[in-house]
């Protein structure tokens, strides 16, 4: 959730703004009146930035766009738990989208 506070009540506040962001808060800091920074958790930082990555190369667009057209048409599959590759690995056997080695 976005929280909006005036850059002289962000450096009053600093120290609990960083408890803040680890729960989750993202805090907007204005200056006379406009925004004018964002302090967020560096997880969220990082993952925006490697979405941002993605969305940039063609080749993973056309990746993420196909994925989504999967979904959408409901060709999905539903794993109990976390999944683990050797659970994905199994479950592609099993419906026939993987032939073991040798066969």
């Amino acid at each position: 959730m976005d929280r909006f506070l005036t850059a002289t009540e962000a450096r009053q506040q600093f120290l609990k703004l960083l408890n803040e962001v680890k729960e989750g808060e993202r805090i907007i800091i204005t200056h006379r009146g406009k925004p004018a920074a964002v302090v967020m958790d560096f997880e969220r930082l990082q993952l925006l930035n490697e979405l941002a990555r993605l969305w940039q190369d063609p080749q993973s667009l056309s990746v993420i766009r196909a994925a989504h057209e999967e979904v959408k048409a409901g060709r999905v599959f539903r794993v109990k738990g976390k999944p683990t590759v050797k659970g994905l690995v199994a479950l592609a056997h099993k419906k026939g989208l993987l032939r073991r080695r040798g066969g």
